[in-house]
């Protein structure tokens, strides 16, 4: 079976949130095909997790050299987590930033 080639994306960076209030992504009333939402201490790391996503569902993601560029320019910088964990942390859940990747 032939990878899917990815002709067309968007990344969507939705900030900062806590598993249980993530509201999710999805592709209602778009021409994208699919969609894969990623979690991580920074922009950069939550995209990598849903390219590995995408990867999984059978797309290229090494087709598009314009995706690999525009995740790799994301933020690595994990400072805002931290300090929000040092504030507001219950010890029990951690916030995440969420990236969700569109395709075609």
């Amino acid at each position: 079976m032939s990878r899917k080639t990815i002709t067309e994306y968007d990344i969507i960076t939705h900030g900062v949130d806590w598993p249980d209030y993530f509201p999710g992504c999805g592709l209602a009333f778009t021409n994208y095909d699919d969609v894969a939402t990623g979690i991580g201490n920074s922009e950069r790391e939550a995209a990598e997790d849903a390219l590995d996503q995408l990867a999984q569902a059978n797309w290229d993601t090494d087709s598009n050299p314009g995706l690999a560029a525009e995740v790799n320019a994301l933020s690595d910088d994990d400072e805002i987590i931290d300090e929000i964990i040092a504030e507001d942390n219950d010890g029990e859940d951690q916030p995440y930033v969420y990236v969700s990747i569109r395709v075609r």
